[in-house]
């Protein structure tokens, strides 16, 4: 058995890949056997799509439609295309992993140069998601199933909840959200579905904020399919009673819901702490499970954020070493994965 055949009945089980998994046979044969779906960690983000040396030698050319290369992206694509994967798009707007002179007047390389207008930043911003939608559906049709449009537009602030050192706020306004959902509505397939991901939406402020600030407005001009809570927890120290609450409030918008960068911070290796970090993961995987059958909330798909402990972003963001995952080296299974496992089984 694996984690795609257990969770089928009730939905996708995914996780984020990265080059060095391209590079792997080994890696693509644990993602064939228990992934039905992938999300690129890092390369289909605006920094590896725009191209820096055609912008830069003619900026007047590109001022308003830059230009972009995608062969940073196509392994993952030819991947999933071949293994018959369905692949996340991560992510169309974002104000991290953007390079700075794309917000810039001329696409200056000058920090001190001044940024450039509402209106062209518009421009640029539609054709970006033009061009990047209209190649990976037109090079590899249905291979992408839902795209992360905006990423991280709030902030972690309970007065003032707006992401406000972000350039898209300073060059164009919290509307930014809006346009790029527009403009993801207008350039994608039917089928694809458009998604706001975002990092500790459990939290009763943020998820407050992010409901009447970004969702209801969105579902008003019917724009948005579902909600990315990004699930970065850390072991002892995230409250799942409000990651429950916060499942279920997404789901009364009537929108899908999805893990989209599952991961438990832990840092005892023991055998008792990855103990501890196989009963939170028990408790995750039950709230989910029952939400998903009593109708509280739409869950579509759980994605971890990484394949093994030694993969992981976690040790270098926490700097310290950390064991979040379900696999440990070499894919071995831990306590976490057979839990995780028998959560389906054990709630029938």
């Amino acid at each position: 058995m694996s984690l795609k055949k257990v969770y089928e009945p009730y939905f996708k089980i995914g996780t984020s890949v990265s080059f060095w998994n391209m590079g792997s046979e080994r890696a693509k044969q644990e993602l064939k056997k228990h992934y039905s779906s992938i999300t690129c960690e890092n390369d289909m983000k605006p920094m590896f799509f725009l191209d820096e040396k055609a912008n830069m030698e003619n900026p007047e050319k590109y001022n308003l439609c830059p230009t972009l290369n995608f062969e940073r992206a196509k392994p993952y694509l030819e991947f999933a295309k071949e293994a018959g994967i369905a692949l996340r798009g991560h992510t169309l707007a974002w104000h991290n992993q953007t390079p700075f002179w794309f917000f810039k007047k001329d696409y200056s390389m000058d920090k001190e140069a001044p940024f450039a207008d509402r209106e062209t930043m518009l421009a640029r911003l539609e054709s970006y998601i033009k061009g990047v939608l209209e190649f990976v559906q037109t090079e590899y049709p249905g291979v992408i199933y839902a795209w992360d449009v905006v990423n991280e537009a709030m902030e972690e602030n309970e007065e003032d909840c707006w992401r406000k050192k972000s350039l898209w706020y300073h060059t164009v306004g919290t509307d930014f959200v809006q346009y790029a959902f527009r403009f993801a509505r207008k350039y994608a397939d039917k089928d694809v579905k458009l998604f706001y991901n975002d990092y500790n939406t459990f939290m009763p402020f943020k998820r407050d904020n992010t409901c009447e600030k970004i969702l209801k407005p969105l579902l008003e001009e019917g724009l948005i399919d579902g909600m990315g809570m990004q699930a970065h927890l850390v072991l002892n120290d995230s409250d799942l009673n409000d990651f429950e609450a916060a499942l279920h409030t997404y789901g009364a918008l009537g929108l899908e819901v999805q893990l989209t960068e599952l991961d438990i911070h832990a840092t005892d290796p023991s055998e008792e702490g990855m103990k501890n970090l196989a009963d939170t993961y028990d408790a995750l995987f039950r709230i989910l499970v029952k939400a998903k059958k009593e109708g509280k909330a739409n869950i579509t798909c759980v994605t971890f954020w990484g394949m093994k402990d030694d993969e992981s972003w976690l040790t270098g963001f926490r700097k310290e070493k950390s064991y979040p995952m379900l696999f440990g080296d070499d894919y071995k299974e831990k306590a976490a994965y057979y839990v995780v496992m028998d959560v389906p089984g054990e709630m029938k």
